[in-house]
């Protein structure tokens, strides 16, 4: 059938009854390795500011500390396509699970700023390569009619490192100090890399591919325009992830590792249901829907600061972004051909970094400057109603062409 051509009703019934095998033992390794590498960087997501703020750092301090990690990743995303071309896409994902591991270690060396920012630099250099390359690893074995669904349950293994890492790290620094914890989140990168060492030395269509002419070679501008919905996703929940541990501690609460264990609920849920809806029904009917669960969340938040509307929030956190992280990765995936997913899966990562370290480093200065981490709260909702009106600007006109035809050359 020709590309662009509507199937007829008993064409769409045959495809529904026929999909393509999802699972085997490499998807199942890479969500594994997903959930390792991810469950170090979530164990410090509420303990580095208050360890940050232990040390003595401002909130400004802290702020570029944060910040600083989002701008190596985007740097080593900007390159992860020439590497992996020179250096096959396995290769360079071990290395990139070497480099979180050291600068995992580099916490040790100096109680300073500038070390603990050297640290963050190393970690987002580590986590910028697997990131990128995971996705577009993952990506050359889901079947294209199951980009959706796959990348959903490709992102369970972020989604339970999401739930524990908050809580094992909080219990870790309380109970035997950050050595232990900063050494925990090291061994989780060094485990990474030795399931790693199960997948075979795969080729991407990029790596076969020649390099096209100019800032194209490290730049897929045709992914911009879903990637930009990111951004903007980012720099809204930088709020939660992180400063809400300090923002408990503010308001003298002491639930901020249980918001990240309960918003899992409605994380698992959104990613083991709406990417087939996404598949089926297109991204007008995922992210703008995903993205207002995700604002009354932080409404919430701001509104009723107390134990049990805090738990409610969670919920709708998790089911918020459980729905439009994967729908907007597959709409950008899906936005250029199969040999361009590689610098695509770089642009989406680089503009969700860039969303969190300006958003960091944004509300931070916004907290600094009246006093409180409230200010936060109130002020990241107004980037998800940017975000929702820019989706349907860019994307709300006619039905989307179907994720697995989108794209093709």
């Amino acid at each position: 059938m020709p590309s662009g051509t509507p199937p007829t009703p008993g064409q769409e019934a045959s495809s529904a009854n026929s999909k393509p095998p999802l699972w085997n033992l490499t998807f199942a390794t890479f969500i594994a390795i997903n959930f390792c590498i991810f469950f170090g960087f979530d164990m410090l997501l509420p303990t580095l500011s208050l360890y940050l703020d232990a040390q003595g750092c401002s909130k400004e301090e802290i702020g570029l500390i944060f910040g600083s990690f989002a701008a190596s990743a985007v740097v080593t995303r900007v390159m992860t396509t020439r590497l992996s071309r020179w250096l096959g896409a396995t290769r360079v994902l071990r290395c990139g699970f070497g480099i979180c591991f050291v600068g995992s270690l580099t916490f040790f060396v100096i109680p300073h700023p500038f070390f603990y920012a050297l640290a963050r630099i190393l970690h987002g250099a580590g986590v910028g390569l697997t990131s990128t390359l995971m996705v577009s690893m993952a990506a050359q074995v889901i079947p294209p009619q199951r980009l959706g669904e796959g990348l959903g349950y490709l992102g369970l293994g972020a989604t339970v490192a999401l739930a524990a890492g908050p809580l094992v790290g909080i219990d870790l620094y309380n109970d035997f100090g950050y050595k232990v914890m900063f050494s925990s989140v090291a061994a989780c990168s060094l485990l990474a890399a030795i399931i790693s060492l199960r997948l075979p030395l795969i080729r991407l269509s990029s790596d076969l591919a020649p390099d096209p002419p100019g800032l194209a070679s490290f730049i897929e501008t045709r992914a911009l325009g879903p990637a930009s919905l990111i951004f903007i996703v980012g720099a809204s929940c930088c709020a939660i992830t992180s400063y809400l541990a300090i923002y408990c501690q503010e308001l003298g609460l002491t639930n901020a590792a249980t918001f990240f264990v309960v918003s899992t609920i409605g994380t698992v849920l959104a990613r083991t249901t709406t990417g087939r809806i996404y598949d089926r029904y297109g991204p007008v009917a995922v992210i703008p829907p995903g993205a207002a669960v995700l604002l009354m969340a932080i409404l919430v938040l701001v509104m009723f600061p107390r134990p049990v509307p805090m738990t409610i929030a969670s919920i709708f956190y998790g089911l918020g972004l459980g729905t439009i992280f994967p729908a907007i990765q597959a709409l950008t995936l899906s936005s250029v051909p199969s040999e361009r997913r590689t610098a695509a899966s770089a642009v989406f990562f680089i503009c969700f970094d860039l969303g969190i370290g300006l958003g960091v480093l944004f509300l931070g200065l916004l907290a600094g400057y009246f006093g409180t981490y409230s200010v936060v709260y109130v002020a990241s909702p107004i980037f998800l109603v940017f975000m929702i009106i820019l989706f349907f600007a860019l994307f709300g006109h006619g039905k989307p062409s179907p994720p697995h035809l989108a794209g093709k050359s």
